[in-house]
């Protein structure tokens, strides 16, 4: 497969770029010019650098179905897309792996050029359980979509890819929508249901008994939490309000078809890859946030100086490290682990980074570093048995992966603190780590942090509705880059 992309203008000031209906139509005319259908061997991708406009916006005004956004931790970039251009399963595809190649062979760097969506379920091979809330949700994907809005620091551009026939990409652009206002919460959202803490207590009883066998040395539990409103639900509004809650996160969302989607806002990275070097971080090891900085700072103490925490995280950082040694030259990481601060909650963190031998790619690195045991467990096998067996849900999406691969960067989040909107519900994901040690109520209690965000969805549903301004996000916010401050903390 080839690449061609090109770019109608370079990058000029704001003042000079074409509004977004101006874009759309130079797409037009440069697919309409394309070939009529071909092998699908080569992908031809057209750019238009855009006036700046807040993602979610633009998304939230397209037709639902197939909408796909990724925003950085850090803020300095982010993508959303409309249809599928182009979807494959299997890393091996050979279509798949000449684009990834042509990428390669680029020497591009970066975010450039065309973006891969990828996600994966936290077990995609769980069978026997009915899971009829994530139908239309592929287990493994990799997805280019038809049309796609992308920012990085302060250029926007607007871009359509042609895989096959260029009819779908035309067909997508002529039916884009120019952004209105800011997509708003359903009335009537409230808290309908949450999970049992007598079963929860019994599951936690469970793991301390194999902890204790020696068949585990820690697995992580989830629960569920749901919320339901008087009308549909946008996904954009639900992300809209946690890139607000939570501005410190990968703020990604998978939706394949109309009233079904997946929404997260992570603190937690996977991997970072530019070229050879790759970054990961091991998360684990929770605390509350205090009333104030003297709080915040007695209860950061007192988690790095825990011995449950601490015994938790490090099997973590062990993990990571042994699943790197075989592909990287060399492991580097942080001499101790430091505290990242969230809205709700405080965690433990060690960054780790490596440079890749020659011949190791994504494919690779997802394989070896997901799950890790801050969403599932050690030994990785056993827990996804126990979890299997002592969790009533299906996760899904839920502790799996969401990421983008484009040009010669590829970034992929751990999708913890996800969601799952269908309709008119909403249903929050939470888990926490049981190690020797653990108490079923602490543990409850720490999930409890993490639904926080979802929680506040609530209270902002029903200021929104009463026409408070309650944070909306727009483009100051989203390229303020909230976490670099606590990135020098985390060692990123």
């Amino acid at each position: 497969m080839t690449l061609t992309s090109t770019a109608p203008n370079s990058h000029t000031p704001d003042d000079n770029c074409p509004t977004l209906a101006e874009a759309r139509d130079r797409l037009i005319d440069l697919v309409s010019s394309c070939d009529e259908p071909r092998a699908m061997n080569r992908v031809l991708r057209f750019e238009v650098e855009v006036n700046p406009i807040e993602s979610l916006r633009w998304l939230a005004a397209q037709r639902a179905g197939q909408r796909f956004a990724f925003r950085s931790r850090d803020g300095r970039w982010s993508v959303a897309g409309v249809g599928c251009a182009l979807r494959r399963s299997d890393w091996n595809d050979p279509v798949l792996q000449q684009l990834l190649a042509s990428q390669t062979a680029s020497g591009s760097c970066g975010m450039c050029g065309p973006a891969l969506y990828y996600r994966a379920f936290f077990d995609p091979g769980a069978v026997g359980k009915h899971a009829p809330e994530w139908s239309g949700f592929e287990r493994t994907e990799l997805l280019l979509p038809l049309v796609e809005l992308r920012r990085v620091g302060t250029k926007v551009t607007l871009a359509a890819n042609v895989a096959g026939d260029p009819r779908k990409t035309r067909i997508a652009l002529e039916e884009l929508e120019d952004p209105a206002a800011a997509p708003l919460l359903p009335q009537g959202l409230r808290i309908a249901g949450d999970a049992d803490l007598s079963r929860w207590a019994d599951a936690v009883d469970a793991a301390l008994g194999s902890i204790a066998a020696g068949s585990l040395e820690k697995v992580v539990l989830a629960r569920t939490r749901t919320y339901s409103a008087l009308q549909h639900i946008d996904p954009c509004a639900v992300l809209a309000a946690l890139q607000c809650e939570e501005p410190s996160a990968f703020h990604c969302m998978v939706e394949p078809r109309a009233g079904s989607a997946f929404v997260v806002a992570s603190p937690e990275r996977l991997f970072h890859r530019e070229g050879l070097q790759v970054r990961t971080e091991a998360v684990a090891g929770t605390c509350a946030r205090g009333p104030d900085g003297g709080g915040d700072d007695r209860l950061a103490g007192r988690l790095l100086g825990s011995d449950k925490n601490r015994r938790e995280h490090e099997i973590v950082v062990r993990r990571i490290k042994s699943a790197l040694a075989p592909l990287v030259v060399g492991v580097t990481q942080e001499e101790s682990p430091t505290v990242m601060r969230l809205r709700h909650v405080q965690h433990l963190v060690t960054a780790v980074s490596a440079v890749l031998r020659d011949g190791i790619g994504d494919e690779q690195l997802l394989r070896e570093l997901h799950p890790t045991p801050a969403v599932c467990g050690l030994p990785i096998d056993a827990s996804r048995a126990f979890i299997r067996e002592h969790e009533r849900m299906h996760r899904g999406l839920y502790s799996g992966v969401i990421g983008v691969v484009a040009g010669g960067l590829s970034e992929f989040a751990v999708s913890i603190r996800g969601a799952l909107v269908h309709g008119s519900d909403i249903t929050a994901y939470a888990g926490a780590g049981i190690v020797r040690g653990s108490d079923p109520d602490a543990e409850w209690l720490e999930t409890e942090r993490k639904l926080a965000p979802f929680d506040s969805l609530v209270a902002r549903a029903a200021a929104q509705q009463q026409g408070a301004r309650v944070g909306e996000p727009d483009q100051p916010r989203e390229t303020s880059g909230a976490w670099s401050g606590r990135r020098r903390a985390a060692g990123q």
